[in-house]
């Protein structure tokens, strides 16, 4: 079951990411390390999804 602090925490996560590639991109940094990143960024963005749609949908249920 996902909470809101399991989506603050995913969001930070991302957050830290997407600055450290910003940073290696003015850096110069190679493209292998670059595509990494925005693979990481990438799955994280997807894990994002997926628990904000699992916690919608928990608390959609509660009410009823």
């Amino acid at each position: 079951m996902t909470d809101e602090r399991t989506i603050d925490r995913i969001i930070a996560h991302l957050r830290t990411h997407v600055t450290d590639l910003r940073r290696l991109e003015r850096e110069g940094a190679a493209p292998d390390e670059l595509a990494r990143r925005r693979r990481l960024i990438s799955q994280l963005q997807t894990h994002l999804s997926y628990a904000v749609r699992d916690l919608l949908g928990v608390q959609r249920a509660s009410p009823a």
